[in-house]
């Protein structure tokens, strides 16, 4: 019989964690207190360091910081957008729990009509020059075995700003926080379970 052994998150997961906690606190939806009690509770599940958390999850950054920190983000906005301290690698999330290639991972994950769906919502949301019709052709062409979507592509045909493409040594697949959460919940059972104890029940920070 197989042993019933805990998964954990990954420190990587952290950042993901930290920057959408850090999202929902300038939306006004936690408190800071709320969400150092959910970095500690994460933490204190996972083994992770103390010292790490500050780094990772900005845990104990204050209220006034965190608007500090989205104002100078959302300065360049859309124009010239590039992506900032607050995007996730999905890269580094592919590599810290799957042994497959990260352009393969990901390239699954795109593959999906729920996913392109999901982006297609966000960036609606968020990007004024989002092109609605390059996500629609898109749609056509997937219908194709043979057609494979990567993040670049969906960029230039959509215009969006939500992923964005890196090239060089240290270059991979970055995405705004609330896309990351939603690829690493595709990808890691454990990373959806926490999201869907911070959404639906507050008594687990207890």
């Amino acid at each position: 019989m197989a042993e019933n052994k805990k998964e954990k998150l990954q420190l990587v997961d952290l950042v993901g964690i930290g920057n959408l906690l850090e999202h929902l606190v300038m939306e006004g939806a936690i408190s800071c207190e709320e969400r150092d009690k959910i970095i500690k509770r994460i933490a204190k599940d996972n083994d992770f360091a103390e010292h790490t958390l500050s780094v990772l999850a900005g845990y104990q950054r204050r209220e006034k910081e965190v608007l500090e920190r989205t104002s100078r983000k959302n300065t360049d906005m859309p124009q010239q957008y590039k992506p900032d301290e607050s995007h996730v690698s999905l890269t580094d999330i592919v590599r810290a729990h799957s042994d497959d290639t990260p352009g393969y991972v990901i390239q699954s994950w795109l593959r999906s009509r729920n996913t392109l769906a999901f982006l297609d919502l966000w960036e609606k949301e968020n990007n004024p020059d989002y092109r609605e019709s390059g996500y629609k052709e898109l749609l056509k062409k997937k219908k194709a075995a043979s057609f494979t979507l990567t993040p670049k592509l969906w960029i230039s045909q959509t215009n969006a700003i939500g992923i964005v493409s890196k090239q060089g040594k240290a270059g991979g697949t970055l995405a705004h926080p609330i896309i990351a959460c939603e690829f690493a919940s595709w990808l890691t059972p454990e990373f959806k379970m926490l999201l869907l104890k911070l959404s639906l029940n507050r008594g687990w920070l207890k």
